[in-house]
């Protein structure tokens, strides 16, 4: 049930959107409702491979951009309602936005979110779709970089706005990882939750290697337990939230 609302959220917000509406009164737990309007603007990016919008959600408009993105495997789902969360903190908290302006991208991989899927619609692994050097091509990567349409819409985000980090949420493996020159933010993060640092490697093909090895752009894999999809927004935030707040803070302390 969880799992459908946020889905039905998601389409009813970009009908709204559409027709330059405020989200106003909307019963989904995990809903933003756009109570400045000057900090706050969402639009479509762009389509899955069965045509479900994947939209960024920008607020503040500060010249330090960082973006967080969640849910690229459609079957890692918990940072969909730990962002909304994130979203209804910072409109409460306008200092946090101070001289920055946060990109979220919701829901990156609708349709695997939907199938109850790792992958896309094609059965490809978005985060292994990229055009990074260390990629291999193949059924599940994809026989080139690039080949899906929502791996395209991240790809297109990160080069036309060039955050200063990009913190992608995943699961099941409980750690903080970290591509690029992102260790300190990964350290920094994690003084405000349970997760440790580890350094896994950058993947073939992944968002790590392509953003943080040949973009030097810091990137922080934020990999969730497994039992997290579980979890109610305010526990999610109550667990992770001021680690993510850490993340838009950097260097300064979350409070």
């Amino acid at each position: 049930m969880k799992k459908r609302t946020i889905l039905n959220y998601i389409l009813t917000a970009v009908s709204l959107w559409a027709c330059g509406l405020l989200l106003t009164g909307c019963q989904d737990p995990y809903a933003p409702t756009l109570q400045h309007p000057q900090l706050t603007s969402a639009h479509i990016l762009g389509y899955s491979v069965r045509q479900r919008p994947i939209e960024l959600i920008t607020i503040g408009t500060g010249e330090e951009k960082v973006m967080i993105i969640a849910t690229i495997h459609g079957n890692e789902d918990a940072g969909t309602p730990l962002v909304y969360k994130l979203l209804d903190k910072l409109r409460t908290r306008p200092d946090f936005l101070a001289g920055r302006t946060v990109l979220i991208v919701p829901l990156a991989n609708p349709d695997g979110y939907a199938l109850r899927t790792r992958f896309n619609a094609s059965g490809i692994d978005l985060n292994r779709n990229f055009p990074a050097s260390n990629r291999i091509n193949n059924e599940v990567h994809g026989q080139q970089g690039l080949t899906e349409p929502e791996s395209r819409i991240l790809y297109d985000l990160v080069l036309a706005y060039q955050p200063m980090r990009i913190v992608s949420i995943h699961q099941p493996l409980y750690c903080l990882d970290y591509d690029g020159p992102g260790e300190d933010i990964a350290r920094h993060m994690g003084r405000y939750c349970s997760l440790p640092v580890k350094k896994l490697g950058s993947r073939p093909g992944s968002m790590g290697s392509f953003v943080g090895i040949e973009q030097n752009i810091p990137i922080i894999t934020m990999e969730l337990a497994k039992e997290d999809s579980e979890l109610t927004a305010a526990q999610l935030w109550d667990t992770y939230g001021r680690a993510l707040l850490a993340a838009i803070t950097y260097p300064e302390l979350p409070y």
